[in-house]
């Protein structure tokens, strides 16, 4: 019993590592794996907790910046507070808020398995909306940004939210990773089987 009270004092103090190790028949090995399991559990939960705070850190950041820089110009008086610039300014509100609700389904899954709200979406809309909501983020960046819209609408089944968080995600790395007087571009098409979005630049000196 001593080696487990010793391991229960090293958990404890937060070593995680710290396991009994005790390999004995009958009712004490049992406890002593039943008790290496439970520490195995709350390390597996420790690592979940972990990611969790990784994930609203980097999922936060982007839109959070991307709406400061957006009013900042407001205030500023470098942009026109228009009915279409405060609904888009409203939008972002309304996916931060889904965010924060996805917090909790991030918590019980372990994983990115979110929950989808399916609808029917037109891509080169999104994708436009996308576009606009990183603009000042990419124009700081001294980036030229191309837009190719495909047909219109360009109708698919798909989650909105999630979509525009994706491309989000991209045109922020494109402003964080490319040079000055690189050129993003942003295009819709379709095919037969499939509409497409992309998200192309030409940071090593061509597209990619």
């Amino acid at each position: 019993m001593g080696r487990v009270a010793a391991t229960a004092r090293a958990l404890a103090t937060g070593d995680g590592t710290a396991r009994t190790h005790i390999d004995a028949p009958g009712e004490f090995g049992d406890l002593a794996r039943a008790f290496d399991a439970m520490a195995d559990d709350v390390g597996h939960a420790e690592q979940a907790r972990h990611r969790l705070a990784a994930d609203v850190a980097h999922e936060l950041r982007t839109p959070l910046a991307s709406l400061q820089a957006r009013l900042e110009e407001l205030r500023d008086g470098y942009a026109d507070p228009s009915a279409r610039r405060l609904a888009s300014l409203h939008d972002q509100t309304l996916r931060l808020s889904r965010i924060i609700g996805d917090l909790g389904e991030l918590a019980e899954a372990e994983s990115a398995r979110l929950s989808l709200h399916l609808a029917e979406v037109d891509l080169t809309a999104l994708a436009g909306a996308a576009v606009t909501e990183r603009e000042a983020e990419l124009r700081t960046a001294r980036l030229t940004v191309r837009t190719l819209p495909g047909p219109a609408p360009l109708l698919v089944h798909a989650d909105a939210d999630r979509l525009h968080q994706a491309l989000g995600n991209l045109l922020s790395n494109a402003a964080r990773h490319c040079r000055p007087g690189d050129t993003v571009t942003v295009s819709t098409s379709a095919t037969p089987a499939e509409a497409l979005v992309e998200v192309t630049d030409t940071r090593s000196g061509h597209p990619r």
